[in-house]
């Protein structure tokens, strides 16, 4: 990917290679999505990021309900399947034997079977969020790419200062206002240097530049520009962003630690964030209880992970602009009302309904595939059929293991004839008998 690509977010495509396109597709069609609901809010005389945001965040848990189903389903049934892996486990402990690894990975394939389910199961559905969360934030940390509103109050701006022209300006007032991240990306492109960037690509950066800076920035920039019609400009775009970025007193495109290390309204974000993902965290941990419970090392992972997610969670909405942190907590928000529900409706059914309507999904899937249905009996021989394999291969590795202790036993004992073990009559005896042996074996 070209590094431009990561520091220019103004509707900047993707080159990596396969995902690249894909990449492209899902965030400009929920580009699409956002501009959508901010053109709404906008005919209705409330158009507020802030709106935006939750809106296009529930919007996006809707969409990806049907794999948080398909997940919450995984891990019910693997919960229900925990005591019966843990004792194939068990059983093959220690044994790093090649045929008793294959027997280990055939009972637990039928295990699998038996349960209407995969080691992927839970996994798959995680793999295929990840693609659209990535996006999410992405829009998210850049509105003004995908909302052609947003853009213009920023682009009148730019028009007014003199477009990639005044981006050396830039460079001096995020210098002066100890702006680093900002003053990195401004290097980053070149930005006084010999660099072969268009002034499109500056000017969009300026576009992205603009929508970070927070009131007070705002009214510093003034102090930058003494063209009349630069600062005139930049006075109007001051009060749209502050209009459309203020939430309930926060302006979201402030970052809580820029407010100091002094409790105030800002802290509100990170400390909620936190909260909610905890108790979502303790909403999961309750559907999968049995997971949960133990000493062994995945339910040792969960209960720290339960732990550092609320943590991470706080210090990142901390860190980053106040936007981030609310879509953080509307996601969460959303997500806990979501928990609850699915663990009520999974509530209403016994380990074995899971189970038969599992099998019965399996089963639809296998007859698509022209293959034969499974049942329990079927996966039950499965399973015995390992455990006879598993059986006949330690019996193999008990009988290699008797034939070389018989072995050893009778080179000792042939050695050690007519002399007291441990002497120094039977050490000379053996070295005797050594050279008789080598003697036989010449002639």
């Amino acid at each position: 990917m070209d590094f431009l690509s990561l520091v220019v977010l103004t509707k900047n495509t993707s080159t990596i290679p396969i995902l690249g396109p894909i990449w492209n597709i899902i965030v400009n069609v929920l580009g699409v999505i956002m501009n959508v609901i901010y053109l709404s809010l906008e005919k209705i005389g409330i158009g507020n990021i802030g709106l935006a945001i939750i809106i296009f965040t529930l919007v996006m848990r809707i969409i990806l309900f049907p794999t948080s189903l398909n997940q919450q389903k995984s891990s019910r049934m693997m919960q229900i399947m925990q005591p019966e892996m843990k004792a194939i486990q068990d059983k093959y402990k220690n044994k790093t034997d090649n045929a008793s690894m294959m027997a280990q990975q055939e009972e637990m394939k039928a295990l699998y079977e038996k349960y209407g389910t995969s080691m992927t199961g839970g996994c798959l559905p995680l793999l295929l969020q990840m693609p659209i969360i990535f996006a999410l934030y992405r829009i998210i940390m850049n509105i003004p790419a995908y909302v052609p509103h947003v853009y213009s109050i920023y682009e009148n701006v730019m028009n007014a200062i003199g477009g990639s022209s005044a981006a050396q300006k830039l460079v001096d007032f995020a210098t002066d206002n100890g702006m680093k991240n900002i003053l990195a990306q401004l290097h980053n492109l070149g930005v006084g240097e010999n660099v072969s960037y268009t002034a499109d690509q500056i000017g969009n950066f300026i576009i992205d530049f603009l929508y970070k800076l927070n009131p007070s920035q705002w009214t510093a920039l003034q102090g930058v520009f003494t063209d009349t019609n630069a600062v005139n400009a930049i006075q109007t775009a001051a009060e749209q962003s502050a209009h459309i970025n203020n939430f309930l007193g926060i302006n979201l495109s402030t970052a809580p630690s820029a407010m100091g290390f002094v409790p105030n309204v800002y802290w509100i974000i990170p400390i909620l964030a936190g909260l909610l993902q905890y108790l979502s965290a303790k909403l999961m941990t309750a559907q999968n209880a049995g997971m949960a419970e133990g000493n062994d090392q995945s339910a040792q992972m969960m209960k720290s992970m339960n732990m550092m997610m609320p943590l991470m969670s706080v210090w990142f909405c901390f860190t980053f602009a106040s936007g981030i942190g609310l879509y953080w907590c509307a996601s969460s928000f959303f997500m806990i009302i979501q928990q609850i529900m699915m663990n009520k409706y999974f509530g209403k059914f016994s380990d074995q309904e899971l189970l038969q309507a599992s099998m019965e999904k399996t089963n639809k899937k296998r007859a698509k595939k022209g293959l034969p249905p499974i049942d329990e009996k079927t996966v039950e021989k499965r399973i015995e059929k390992a455990k006879a394999m598993a059986n006949t291969a330690e019996k193999n590795r008990m009988a290699v293991i008797a034939k070389q202790s018989a072995k050893t036993k009778e080179s000792t004992e042939y050695y050690n004839r007519n002399a007291a073990p441990g002497s120094l009559a039977s050490k000379a005896n053996m070295v005797q008998m050594y050279d008789e042996k080598n003697e036989k074996n010449k002639k």
